[in-house]
């Protein structure tokens, strides 16, 4: 089958599966994977993923750009003022524990399942992640977005995937080197390439907080020199170049692009851009990544889903241990910060959503040969259950929320005599 014609029945399935799915209040994402699914050797066979034949190669270079705007479009939404809320009202013990249980878990399942120490380091990662967009739209249709329960939701979420990274390049160095084992050398070694990279993104946030230094002018420097730049979207141009160098840079080391395209997206903030540049980079990414890649990214990814019967049982085991870890995980973070009730039960289901984050590892780990089609697969299954469930179950905790839940300290302070 030809590349255009492949893309053309992939991008059609998959908006008009989204559509659908938007439609009745889900996520977008589910409906995409499902329409590759539909046409992928699974069911009808229309598409073949095969990445030795055509167009399954092309298709899957598409992805990985679909995988380089969607990270990128991650990293921009990251706010490091939201992360210094969360260790303000105490919401990073919850992104510590709500991390901790479901890589646990995944972790223990992965070894008594029989995979190497890479492999359980991976699947401890992969339950651990949680999906951000999600959680967002939910809290922002019940007006809850800047409620204590919301900024935990968002501050831990966002915790969660820079651990994820993180820990994403420490299994890809010791997936490289070849260890089945815990051995300390390998591990200095992949911790010293990870740091000596983050280095690198420490250096290049401090080259780029001298260059937000006010010039004579009154602009700082770095908005000063877009501006003088003569090509049409220059703002886009600086932030795409941002990215792909520290995604190469990441990729020299041993470490995938796509970590290094995540922090790369981090540091494309409005102080940097000035908030004008910012809002039509990040409407221009965001056109392209939902308007184009994504919905093929996501199409690609039911593609390579691969239904086989004997699967089954370890399906239903990572989709039982990644939902309740995530959830007792959440509970348990929510009682250390100070949750009770009705917000400590939302917060569980608020961070058990997978999404787009989970898809991205898994195509990652598939990709790098981390992970096997079944275990793929598993994680797929598990992430279309977590994100189609996480909103009806947290629409129903939040539903019943009063003033004292979503603003405690207010109003405690007013019911106070002289408040």
């Amino acid at each position: 089958m030809d590349l255009v014609l492949a893309l053309l029945i992939l991008f059609v399935a998959a908006r008009v599966a989204g559509e659908a799915m938007e439609q009745v209040g889900q996520s977008p994402m589910i409906g995409e994977v499902l329409a590759g699914i539909l046409l992928g050797p699974s069911v009808l066979g229309v598409i073949d993923p095969n990445p030795t034949l055509q167009p399954g190669a092309s298709l899957s270079v598409v992805a990985t750009l679909g995988v380089l705007v969607l990270v990128l479009l991650a990293g921009m939404e990251l706010s490091r003022e939201g992360l210094r809320q969360a260790i303000r009202e105490r919401s990073i013990l919850v992104a510590f524990v709500e991390f901790a249980l479901p890589f646990a878990l995944g972790y223990s399942l992965a070894a008594a399942l029989g995979m190497g120490f890479p492999q359980s380091l991976f699947l401890g990662t992969a339950l651990a992640v949680t999906a951000l967009p999600i959680s967002v739209r939910i809290l922002m249709d019940l007006n809850l977005l800047h409620s204590r329960v919301g900024r935990a939701i968002v501050s831990v979420a966002l915790a969660n995937d820079l651990i994820a990274f993180a820990m994403l390049g420490l299994i890809l160095e010791f997936v490289r080197v070849g260890t089945t084992t815990l051995d300390p050398w390998v591990l200095a070694w992949a911790i010293v390439k990870n740091v000596l990279f983050l280095g690198l993104v420490l250096c290049v946030t401090v080259a780029l907080k001298f260059a937000m230094r006010a010039a004579p002018s009154g602009m700082p420097y770095f908005q000063a020199l877009i501006e003088k730049l003569k090509g049409s979207e220059q703002g886009m141009a600086v932030s795409i170049i941002i990215a792909l160098s520290l995604g190469a840079a990441a990729e020299a080391v041993g470490i995938h692009f796509a970590v290094g395209v995540f922090y790369g997206g981090a540091l494309i903030t409005p102080k940097l851009m000035g908030q004008k540049h910012f809002v039509r980079i990040r409407g221009a990414i965001q056109t392209v990544t939902f308007g184009l890649f994504g919905p093929i990214f996501f199409g690609f990814v039911g593609l390579t889903f691969s239904l086989a019967l004997g699967a089954w049982p370890v399906i239903v085991l990572i989709v039982a241990v990644a939902f309740f870890g995530k959830f007792f995980g959440g509970v348990l973070g929510g009682l250390f910060a100070g949750f009770r009730g009705r917000p400590l039960m939302a917060l569980g289901f608020g961070l058990n959503a997978r999404g787009m984050m989970e898809l991205l590892l898994a195509q990652v780990g598939l990709s790098t040969g981390i992970i096997t089609l079944d275990i793929y697969s598993a994680l797929v299954v598990m992430t279309l259950i977590t994100t189609l469930s996480t909103p009806p179950l947290m629409k129903r905790a939040l539903r019943g929320f009063t003033a004292r839940d979503i603003l405690p300290d207010v109003v405690r302070k007013v019911e106070e005599p002289g408040g």
